[in-house]
């Protein structure tokens, strides 16, 4: 009796082993997998949040706007975080990690301490990228370089036929805009490495203007216009946010006249900036890595 007391007392102290571990395996490491759960949301929120500063044109203080998302994630209020912003290549990376009151950088294990193992390191990181647009599908409209620069952000103009500036060649362009080849039904698919052709001997898209009115659109903008008539082609520059307002053209004139514009051929609006973390589908964007206008677009890559 003796004798099989004694092996039940074995079995049982390798059976508490088993059922510690198991213990350390429920209870520890969910909570290391809620810790890291928080800390992917830290990341996740810090590297948008960092991205969208750099693509509006200033990226602060990266590291200080990391720990803040980062904190703001986590269920005590606090993670560590460092950030790798390249500005050239437009992406930021913000690694996030384990951040204690006592100031530690591990998180304590309750039960699989026991069994050896005390502590646990959990981190999390997360990559954002930003970038404006080099080709999309947009209104078939294009206005000219010149007209952007000379356009205040945010001041609402009507832009038409009567416009005249210089183009990036110094050639003199009058009107200032042209109506594009469209690749669809009041659409043009437009790419900055291909040169668009125009019909020039169009008085107006055939477009619901109450699909566009009020809305921020992609306007293209040329550089560049060489030829005449159907041989005239645009090299598009690049790709600008314009809040469009009101639209004027034969057959659908604006509604509100005015010294700017009665019965003129042309767009009403205001240059934005948008910054925006809707997908680049939503906008008919199909690829990133224009130059920087007013219009970025914000994503994470990893």
């Amino acid at each position: 009796m003796q004798e099989e007391r004694g092996a039940v007392a074995v079995i049982v102290a390798l059976c508490m082993v088993v059922l510690l571990g198991i213990t350390a395996l429920v209870i520890d490491v969910g909570g290391i997998y809620v810790e890291r759960r928080q800390l992917q949301n830290g990341a996740d929120a810090a590297a948008l949040a960092v991205a969208q500063n750099c693509a509006a044109g200033n990226c602060g203080s990266p590291s200080a706007t990391a720990l803040s998302f980062a904190g703001k994630n986590a269920n005590d209020g606090a993670s560590q975080a460092t950030t790798t912003v390249d500005t050239a290549a437009g992406t930021v990376t913000v690694k996030t990690g384990v951040l204690t009151a006592s100031g530690a950088h591990v998180l304590t294990n309750t039960f699989a301490a026991i069994v050896g193992v005390p502590t646990s390191t959990v981190s999390a990181s997360a990559k954002a990228s930003w970038g404006s647009p080099s080709a999309a599908v947009v209104f078939p409209f294009t206005i000219a370089h010149c007209i952007y620069n000379g356009t205040p952000a945010n001041t609402e103009r009507w832009i038409t036929t009567d416009n005249t500036c210089t183009d990036d060649k110094g050639n003199v362009v009058p009107g200032g805009f042209g109506w594009l080849d469209e690749s669809g039904n009041c659409a043009a698919n437009v790419d900055i490495l291909v040169q668009v052709g125009s019909d020039p001997g169009k008085s107006a898209p055939p477009c619901d203007k109450s699909k566009i009115l009020n809305t921020t659109i992609l306007l293209p903008i040329y550089s560049t216009a060489q030829g005449q008539g159907q041989n005239a082609t645009y090299t598009v520059y690049g790709f600008a946010a314009f809040k469009i307002t009101d639209a004027s053209w034969p057959g659908n004139w604006t509604t509100n006249p005015s010294a700017a514009c009665d019965k003129c051929t042309g767009i009403k609006g205001s240059f934005i900036r948008l910054v925006s973390l809707d997908t680049v589908a939503k906008w008919s964007v199909s690829r990133l890595g224009g130059p920087t206008l007013n219009a970025s677009f914000v994503s994470l890559s990893q």
